[in-house]
């Protein structure tokens, strides 16, 4: 149904407009006593269309009337119905069609409002589950360094005690980006945690080996048929040994290891986490010096380096940690990472060092 309203004066009908927005408004294109009516009528009605009719015909009335604004224009008295019945038609139909974009726009920024709201809420819940930014443990210095592409990360990192003498850590990159991928991680921190309580209470000893705690990941990560699948690497110290045993699932670029005077990356290769029910992962163990620091970063630490090519890149890792750091900042800054506002991914570095 169409409702009508008619106005006598210019002010009346500025009203109308601001109170209610018509679908359409036929005026003429001439007020007495207001200047220029027509091009501040249009501008009031926009994105709805106002029709003008006036007395005169002619070229340049015409030309005036649709530089105003106006989207068609009659003479009266109307000698083309027709025409102007098409025009009315013409012009309800974009009016509704105008009407319907605004609604679905509000919607939109309604949808997008409650989804930033679980933005939100799923970042609160990921910084929750981080370990402090810096801590010691077991005399170990442990920080890292998250910087996420979109709202949510996809890379995750852990550090905890285990007992006097053991200490675990790992890096984490899971496939893809946002709210899915961070899904993971949760999923990933609620395993290590059951595997350190079931160490805790004696009921299973699979936190004491991270290719044993890569195949509970693997298994645990297959059977929820989420389609994730995640690159890895598992750290476990020693204090009392001086030693560094770990787990590869399919990590690249390998940690970094740097004591005395010699710096080289870690040996050793692992498929991917939750794509093969029969995956290998392999483990190593390497000795420690008194004083040490490793490493660990994310692939997508590569994809903002300007290096030519991959060995260049990873040289270029190499001899950064090679000089050494005071802190993951100041290897952010040796990198060039800070300065890259927009990252094509995750991007996550972690440290481990021991300094007497």
């Amino acid at each position: 149904s169409i409702e009508l309203k008619h106005v006598c004066s210019a002010e009346q009908a500025l009203l109308c407009i601001e109170q209610r927005q018509p679908d359409l408004l036929l005026t003429l294109s001439e007020l007495e006593g207001e200047n220029d009516w027509l091009a501040r009528v249009c501008k009031a009605m926009h994105p709805n269309q106002v029709i003008a009719l006036q007395a005169a015909s002619g070229e340049a009335a015409t030309l005036k009337a649709l530089r105003q604004g106006a989207a068609d224009l009659f003479v009266l008295p109307l000698t083309e119905p027709e025409a102007f019945k098409e025009s009315l038609q013409r012009q309800l139909e974009r009016a509704e069609l105008i009407s319907q974009s605004q609604y679905f726009r509000e919607e939109l920024e309604r949808s997008l409002g409650l989804l930033q709201e679980d933005q939100q809420a799923g970042r609160h819940v990921q910084q929750k589950m981080l370990p402090p930014n810096k801590i010691d443990i077991n005399d170990y210095h442990f920080e890292y360094r998250i910087k996420p592409s979109l709202f949510l990360s996809g890379d995750f990192v852990d550090y905890f005690r285990i007992s006097e003498s053991l200490s675990m850590f790992y890096l984490a990159d899971i496939s893809g980006h946002g709210a899915s991928s961070a899904f993971v991680t949760v999923l990933l921190k609620n395993m290590t945690n059951r595997l350190l309580r079931n160490y805790n209470r004696g009921s299973s000893f699979d936190i004491l080996s991270p290719v044993a705690v890569l195949e509970r990941v693997n298994k645990e990560l297959l059977e929820t048929g989420l389609g994730k699948h995640m690159t890895i690497f598992v750290g476990l110290l020693d204090r009392i040994e001086n030693t560094l045993q770990y787990g590869v699932g399919g990590h690249f670029p390998m940690p970094i290891l740097k004591q005395g005077d010699k710096t080289e990356y870690l040996g050793g290769a692992g498929m991917p986490v939750g794509l093969f029910e029969d995956a290998q992962f392999e483990g190593r163990i390497v000795e420690l010096e008194d004083e040490f620091c490793i490493t660990v970063f994310s692939d997508g630490v590569l994809e903002v380096m300007t290096q030519p090519s991959l060995k260049a890149k990873e040289k270029c890792l190499l001899d950064a940690a090679a000089q050494g750091y005071d802190g993951l900042g100041d290897l952010a800054r040796i990198l060039g990472v800070d300065q890259v506002d927009e990252a094509p991914d995750d991007i996550a570095a972690l440290s481990i060092s021991r300094r007497l």
